[in-house]
């Protein structure tokens, strides 16, 4: 199909992922330059043809939907690649700094309302995605592996750049999807389709979070799966960290025991009177070894 996509005429994708100046390349990088390449050409047929600043609207897009500076930094460097081959040094973007992009932190009351508002308006298919990205971290890329088969089974595994991903739903939760399933008359395949029973579209889904966002008064910057799912992160982080404290006090409470008793036989035995006659005992063996 690249054959006859060109971002700039006469320069086909193909051609530019098969000059010879290119064959070093794996067909990993291939791969990932042609997604990226084509993502950008069908961007410009809508926005209007590559300049300065359809690329900076490009890039601020990226941000918009929820891409981390490191995939943005993959996408400009296929395009970069492309323009120097073409010639067109003028069009080559600066790559994001680390950090640059990073929105900030969804909190657990905004995310509360993001499910309130979804219900509001009635956006149930929108309420269980939101809730879908925060209570499992599922990656976006593996929203089509979400099928009714998994949740019936209630837990799994998802396939993700290579490696299998655990997979646990809630059973309040599960009971939900399995709900929305019927009411869909979904027998088998993924939970998640458009209307024409295509996978969801990706920049319609962050559109509409982000919608959602500016109903339910949160920050727009918020609105995209991967805030979702960095709130799920963040919950994992905290219930981890509490658990550790938990495991410390329970381990470090026979050691505050027997200081506490030590303590107690030790002054016990400074208050005592001494009797004349009595054999003196050293205070060493007064307390039996630990």
């Amino acid at each position: 199909m690249e054959r006859e996509l060109a971002i700039l005429p006469g320069y086909t994708l193909q051609d530019f992922l098969q000059a010879p100046e290119h064959a070093a390349w794996g067909a990993e990088t291939q791969d990932v330059y042609r997604r990226a390449l084509r993502e950008l050409y069908h961007y410009l047929q809508v926005q209007g043809p590559p300049g300065r600043d359809t690329l900076a609207a490009w890039q601020q897009h990226l941000q918009q939907q929820g891409y981390r500076p490191r995939s943005i930094n993959t996408r400009i460097s296929a395009a970069n690649n492309y323009f120097r081959w073409c010639g067109r040094y003028d069009l080559t973007m600066r790559h994001s700094a680390p950090g640059e992009t990073e929105a900030p932190q969804l909190t657990r009351a905004e995310y509360l309302r993001l499910l309130c508002t979804a219900r509001r308006k009635g956006e149930h298919r929108l309420y269980l995605l939101v809730k879908l990205f925060v209570t499992t971290g599922l990656p976006l890329q593996c929203l089509p592996q979400v099928t009714v088969a998994l949740v019936q089974a209630g837990h799994g595994t998802v396939r993700c750049r290579g490696s299998d991903l655990p997979f646990t739903l809630a059973p309040a939760f599960r009971q939900e999807l399995l709900d929305y399933c019927r009411q869909q008359c979904l027998a088998a395949g993924p939970v998640f389709i458009s209307s024409r029973g295509r996978t969801i579209n990706r920049s319609n889904l962050c559109r509409s979070i982000q919608e959602l966002c500016r109903d339910a008064g949160v920050d727009e910057r918020k609105g995209n799966p991967r805030a979702l799912r960095s709130l799920y992160q963040a919950t994992q982080a905290d219930i981890q960290a509490r658990m550790e404290l938990v495991l410390r006090q329970a381990y470090d409470v026979p050691d505050r025991r027997r200081r506490r008793l030590y303590s107690h036989r030790y002054q016990f035995a400074r208050r005592a009177p001494h009797h004349p006659g009595a054999q003196r005992v050293d205070r060493r063996e007064r307390l039996p070894a630990s």
